[in-house]
């Protein structure tokens, strides 16, 4: 079986649930899924961040994915590792749904009226099941000075 190219990639999506939203990243940023593991706190991290984990060896920021987009979420049951950039993120969700894909034309871009939601991190809109679906950029979901708190507390 021959691995997807960029553009095939794009359009699957591994879908993922925190509090009533239905989120989904595209699954070339996608490294892997696992249980949850313990996270340390970062000094003067956003109240997303719930800390730092070590996975695989490395220090990673923890996000809280209901926290971030403000959705009342219960106790993360997995971690997604993606790739921000050239960096490496943990997202703590409820649920992974699954990987979908979706035809060409069932994503939407964001409108204007939602356009600086989260910072630009929802990269389009949707719907899967007949529910909401924002898809979300990866390399936008740590802010500069969250980066900048966990090289610091790793310096120590």
């Amino acid at each position: 079986m021959t691995p997807p190219t960029d553009s095939q990639a794009g359009n699957r999506l591994l879908v993922l649930r925190t509090g009533a939203l239905r989120c989904a990243l595209p699954l070339c940023h996608v490294v892997e899924t696992m249980r949850p593991l313990p996270a340390q706190p970062v000094a003067n991290a956003p109240a997303f961040v719930s800390g730092a984990a070590v996975v695989r060896g490395e220090a990673l920021p923890v996000v809280d994915l209901g926290s971030l987009l403000g959705a009342s979420a219960g106790k993360p049951a997995r971690f997604v590792v993606v790739r921000a950039g050239e960096r490496k993120v943990v997202l703590a969700v409820e649920a992974v749904v699954g990987i979908h894909e979706l035809p060409g034309g069932t994503l939407a871009g964001v409108p204007p009226l939602l356009s600086q939601a989260e910072a630009g991190i929802i990269t389009a809109i949707g719907s899967l099941d007949q529910e909401l679906l924002l898809v979300l950029q990866a390399a936008r979901i740590v802010p500069d000075e969250v980066w900048a708190a966990l090289a610091g507390s790793e310096a120590r």
